[in-house]
């Protein structure tokens, strides 16, 4: 059987730090941080402030300290003057606790338990630190499922690089296939680290697009090939989020792409029968 991985956020889970909007826990940090600048809106601005330094990391190589977010918030609260330690990852787990604010996408559960059920061993690659992604696996209970949580701060690298993929080969063996929401770090990397890939679009996702109804119908595995058009325009909308390091669509072309968790047990039987055959 395979080692299957999932990427959380945007497949598998919603996560409580809401960039953007003020119920989650970059609007509790930017409130925080508000008094200490002068600008006419504070919290647009301290926010643009941590994305510019996420942005600023990733494009240096650092593909490891860009999603080290106590580091990076500590920093501005630094520069602005704010004289105590924001505890990003405790604010992680008292979010969490809110009712409504953090959720498991329809079928995770499910598509789980049936691979699971199939003999495949279940791993995550992440890019959110241990810290972040664990207490939102355990409060929706999807964290038992897994053999390992897989993440920067373990592997010493992020997606999209090759090597956090092969720091979680040492948990089963091949087929190696992993299961992503973004083109230019999930697909890319497993690409280039040998892996096989399957891209998920799904209802409630970030930039989430609809499936035009043609490509929808076909299997999965069928579709990277007859929706070169569609993979175009969803590279675009990955590739404004997800653009370091840089990489063309070509590097991000998938073994299959689902629209629904549901259809993710039966592309990973069509790509473990396909790798068998070769």
């Amino acid at each position: 059987m395979a080692l299957v991985s999932f990427d959380l956020d945007g497949v598998l889970q919603r996560n409580p730090f809401y960039i953007g909007k003020p119920h989650g826990v970059f609007g509790h940090i930017c409130r925080t941080l508000a008094p200490y600048v002068s600008e006419p809106e504070p919290d647009k601005a301290l926010l643009g402030r941590l994305i510019a330094l996420h942005r600023a990391r990733a494009a240096a190589g650092d593909m490891v300290g860009c999603h080290d977010w106590d580091d990076i918030v500590n920093t501005v609260a630094r520069e602005v003057g704010y004289p105590q330690r924001i505890p990003v990852a405790g604010l992680v787990e008292e979010f969490c606790r809110i009712e409504g604010l953090i959720w498991a996408y329809p079928g995770s559960e499910r598509c789980l338990d049936q691979l699971k059920a199939e003999g495949h061993t279940l791993i995550s690659i992440t890019n959110g630190f241990r810290c972040y992604q664990e207490p939102v696996q355990r409060a929706l209970g999807l964290l038992p499922r897994f053999t390992a949580l897989v993440t920067p701060d373990a592997a010493g690298a992020a997606k999209p690089q090759p090597a956090i993929y092969h720091a979680a080969e040492a948990y089963g063996s091949p087929p190696f296939i992993h299961v992503g929401d973004v083109l230019p770090h999930d697909i890319a990397g497993a690409r280039a680290a040998g892996w096989l890939s399957i891209y998920v679009v799904q209802p409630r996702a970030p930039g989430y697009t609809p499936m035009p109804p043609e490509l929808a119908a076909l299997p999965p595995w069928e579709r990277p090939a007859a929706g070169g058009r569609w993979l175009a325009e969803r590279f675009e909308i990955d590739r404004k989020w997800h653009d370091y390091p840089p990489c063309e669509l070509r590097d991000c072309i998938p073994d299959a792409i689902v629209h629904h968790l549901d259809e993710v047990p039966a592309a990973v039987r069509h790509l473990v029968q396909t790798a068998r055959r070769t």
